[in-house]
């Protein structure tokens, strides 16, 4: 019975997914308006305030399923408040430093694409 408690639905995947790149390495330095949530409550940004953000505003609008998502997911990334209102970023997982180091091994991970092509019965599609 606990396992299919903790088993998460496909809209609770794509939730956290969501909410996860939000508050990720990748985005939350670059994300203003997030950054600036944050400094208000130290860390702590309200479910009411994620769900004015359209893709997590498309995928739902309860902070319910927010929260079961959350609970499940297993990243350990996001903490949800006591009274179930409010996220952060877990203290014990704060970003990496910004520093020439963190953006060379950044460089390492990228890929630069120029054109995407592939034939299907003789007829060449191609994305630029």
């Amino acid at each position: 019975m606990a396992e299919n408690q903790d088993k998460m639905t496909p809209i609770e995947i794509k939730v956290a997914r969501q909410i996860e790149y939000y508050f990720g390495d990748h985005n939350l330095p670059r994300d203003k308006f997030l950054k600036e949530q944050l400094q208000l409550d130290d860390g702590w940004v309200t479910l009411e305030t994620m769900l004015k953000f359209n893709r997590l505003k498309s995928l739902t609008t309860e902070s319910g399923i927010i929260v079961a998502a959350l609970q499940k997911s297993k990243t350990g990334l996001l903490e949800i408040s006591e009274d179930m209102t409010k996220v952060r970023r877990s203290p014990d997982k704060p970003l990496p430093e910004q520093n020439d180091d963190y953006k060379d091994a950044l460089k390492h991970k990228s890929v630069y694409i120029v054109s995407l092509c592939w034939c299907y019965h003789g007829e060449f599609n191609c994305f630029v």
